[in-house]
This record gives structure tokens, C-alpha cells and sequence, in this order.
């Protein structure tokens, strides 16, 4: 994730040295935009590895024992469980992005 950020700081740059006033806007909102659903995703990632549900995400679709929550672009799935005195407990939370696995944590 630093390397993404490290290019689009370069993007940045390059775009407000070299480039017309117009254009300038609109590749500098991109960027922007760009760098806000990075920082969203990797956010999301890390309380994901972390063992927490996500934070940039709605509650999509809920079971008993599994809730689905969908973000922009990705979907990430919480497991429950219930421990003796029926708490709910996480036991596991995956993230994928692409129908492939990017984070995700099993107790």
C-alpha cells in the first residue's frame, strides 16, 4: 500500500509541473479520488487483520452466524460464533476483492 501512495504523490507531482491549468484539475481530482478509495481500502484491511469488522462498509446481507458486509469494490464476510454463555463472538472475518481472498483472519 505505501508504493501506491508513493506513486500517486509522483503522479501529483508530475501532473502540477507539467501540465495545463484544466487538465491539472481534472487529473489532480482523480488523483484525489484515487488516493481517498486507497486509504478507505487500507483502512478496511487492516481491521480486517486485525479481527475487527471494517468500518467503510453496510451490512449487505445477514444469517444466523455469518453477516455480509459489502464496501466499493470489495465484500468482506464475518463468521460467528457463540461461546458458553451465548455471546456473540467473531471467528473468522475474510476479505476479497475480485472473488480473490486479500485479507482475512481465523480465530
Amino acid at each position: 500500500m505505501i508504493g501506491i501512495f508513493i506513486i500517486l504523490l509522483l503522479a501529483m507531482l508530475l501532473v502540477i509541473k507539467f501540465c495545463k491549468k484544466t487538465l491539472k484539475i481534472v487529473l489532480s481530482v482523480v488523483i484525489v479520488i484515487v488516493t481517498l478509495y486507497c486509504v478507505i481500502l487500507s483502512v478496511d484491511m487492516n481491521r480486517v487483520n486485525s479481527f475487527r469488522n471494517p468500518i467503510f462498509n453496510i451490512s449487505w446481507y445477514e444469517e444466523t452466524g455469518l453477516i455480509e458486509y459489502k464496501g466499493i469494490g470489495y465484500i468482506t464476510i464475518v463468521k460467528y460464533g457463540y461461546t458458553s454463555n451465548d455471546e456473540k463472538k467473531i471467528t473468522s472475518i475474510e476479505m476479497y476483492m475480485f472473488n480473490k481472498c486479500i485479507a482475512g483472519t481465523i480465530e
